[in-house]
This record gives C-alpha cells, sequence and structure tokens, in this order.
C-alpha cells in the first residue's frame, strides 16, 4: 500500500502526539515504531522522528578475516578512528575553524558480522515542544554525508583504473580528512574486509558499501597530485544523477557531456530537483588537473560541481 503526504503527515502528528513519557505515550510510540518498521515509506520518517534530522552510518563488517562476529580489534579501531576523525576535518573546515570538537557519537558494536553505528548527536530540545521544531542536520551530520557518499563511489568504481568523480569528491574535502580516510581504507585493505550497510539520513536511506578494490581505489585518489584549479562556467541540460554516490551527468550546449562529483548532499538535492523539473540551468564547475601516482601517470582534467541555478531565458544574461 502506497501512502499519501496526508497518511505521512498523520504518522508524524501522531507521534508528536506520544512524546510524553507517561505508559500510554510509550505504549503509543511502540505501535508506531511497528507500524514503520514493516513500511518502507514510513522507516525514513521514523528515523527523522527518532533522530531528530541527524544523519546515522549503520555498517557491517564481513570478510575471510570476520569469524564468528569477531574482527581483529586493532584494525576495527583504526577503521572507526578513520571515519570519524575524517568527519571531523570535513566539519572544521565547512566552519572554518582550526580546532572543533566532534559530536560524533558510536553505538555499541553488535554482532551481525561485525557491526558498528555512527551517529551525528542530537541537539538538546525541552520535552513537548518538538512538534513545532524545525530540524536541520547538524555540521557533523552533513559532514558523516560527505564522507559516507565518498565511500560509496570508492567501491562503485573499485575496479577501473581512473575515476573522475571519485577524485572530484576527494579533491573537494580538507587535506587533513584524507589521514582518516586512508586509515579507515588501510584497515579494510589490510583485513579483506567487505564492508556494507546504509547511510540514513533526513533525506532517506542510501547504501553504502567498500570492499578491498574500493579501499585500494580510495587510497589511490588520495595520493593524486594537483597541479592547476580553474573555474569554468556552462549552460545545459543534466542527463542523470545518482545521489548515493555523488554524480551528476550534465550535456553542455555544444560541446561533449561531462561526468561530473557533486560534493555536498545540498547541491545534490538541487540536482535532483532541476532533474525532475527537467529545466535548463547554468552550472559552475571547478576544475582540476589532477597527475595520478606512481610511473607513466597521466594527467586528467576532473569537474567538480560548485554551483547550479535555472539558466536564464536572455542569452544576454548567462
Amino acid at each position: 500500500m502506497t501512502l499519501s503526504d496526508q497518511g505521512l503527515d498523520e504518522f508524524r502528528d501522531a507521534w508528536h502526539a506520544a512524546e510524553g513519557d507517561d505508559f500510554a505515550s510509550r505504549m503509543a510510540r511502540r505501535s508506531l515504531e511497528a507500524l514503520a518498521h514493516e513500511s518502507d515509506e514510513l522507516r525514513p520518517v521514523l528515523f527523522s522522528l527518532t533522530n531528530r534530522a541527524q544523519s546515522e552510518l549503520d555498517l557491517h563488517l564481513d570478510g575471510k578475516t570476520v569469524h564468528d562476529h569477531d574482527a581483529d580489534a586493532a584494525s576495527f579501531a583504526a577503521f572507526v578512528r578513520g571515519i570519524a576523525e575524517a568527519t571531523q576535518e570535513v566539519a572544521k573546515h565547512m566552519l572554518g575553524r582550526e580546532r572543533r570538537a566532534s559530536t560524533l557519537r558510536i553505538l555499541a558494536p553488535m554482532p551481525g558480522s561485525v557491526r558498528v553505528v555512527l551517529r551525528a548527536a542530537a541537539p538538546d530540545e525541552e520535552p513537548g515542544t518538538t512538534a513545532q521544531l524545525t530540524r536541520t542536520p547538524s555540521i557533523d551530520s552533513k559532514s558523516l554525508d560527505t564522507v559516507a557518499t565518498l565511500l560509496a563511489r570508492s567501491q562503485s568504481e573499485g575496479n577501473a583504473p581512473t575515476d573522475d568523480v571519485l577524485s572530484g569528491l576527494a579533491a573537494d574535502l580538507p587535506g587533513r580528512a584524507h589521514a582518516g580516510l586512508k586509515r579507515a581504507a588501510r584497515a579494510i585493505d589490510k583485513q579483506d574486509w567487505a564492508v556494507a550497510g546504509e547511510l540514513r539520513s533526513q533525506r532517506g536511506f542510501q547504501p553504502v558499501e567498500l570492499g578491498p578494490e574500493g579501499a585500494k581505489a580510495l587510497l589511490r585518489v588520495l595520493d593524486e597530485r594537483h597541479e592547476t584549479n580553474e573555474s569554468l562556467t556552462m549552460v545545459g541540460t543534466i542527463d542523470g544523477q545518482r545521489r548515493s554516490i555523488g554524480a551528476l551527468w550534465f550535456t553542455p550546449e555544444g560541446a561533449a557531456p561531462i561526468e561530473a562529483a557533486v560534493p555536498s548532499p545540498e547541491l545534490i538535492e538541487r540536482v535532483v530537483q532541476h532533474d525532475a523539473a527537467q529545466e535548463r540551468v547554468r552550472v559552475e564547475f571547478n576544475v582540476i588537473t589532477i597527475v595520478g601516482s606512481g610511473t607513466n601517470a597521466r594527467r586528467r582534467r576532473v569537474y567538480t560541481l560548485h554551483s547550479i541555478a535555472p539558466a536564464p531565458s536572455d542569452p544576454t544574461l548567462l
């Protein structure tokens, strides 16, 4: 059964009405949770209500070195630390700060292969006022989204000799985030882990997978050298997008199609909206000339989306 927008709103209203701490409210919430777990449409709504719009990265570790729900402790610690450090560095870069304590939390690791859940802390709220609040993702929540998208893209093109979108996503991150990502990728590669799970956010649930080949691809792009960086504005149409791996296919007017990286959740949302409206758009790309590592490394021009907006109908306004 497909729920209408009115049905989703009624579920939210029922949840807000049951936010008390009395027995009846607790039982009502349990009933609503049970209902939501049976509906793919209600699961994201319940998650947004209970996590107060903050993201959660749920990952399962499996593979040859995982036995009966146990894994190497040192590598597991390096993996978690690497993701946490990268998320913190992205958040500091977004805020323009040199120092900032992370609010990222870890839920107790659980069986099911070996499982770990990283969650951006929810803000404090006064009881009984949540129905009137407009909740927005925190900086740490947005940073966790960014890191998860990069991990997902790494596996998506893990067997490719080069991947311009992955290079673009990595290039857009602050340099200090690279150390944490390398730490996490090396742990996966060393232990031959198959990591699978999902990013749960206000925008829905997105799959995240990363194995040894994806880890190698991530390590490869993190070692690339950037030679030049320029801005390029173009007008054209969107030829497709994939939210889960931060990718945009764009066809400029009078030029060949481009595959570009979309580095932030806010930008990908705008891309999705313009794509759905089938609009002619004006985009600004950061174009980076990248040189790969190793012998015989070739130069590539990598496109990363910086801004997107409807294109003016009057050509003189472009």
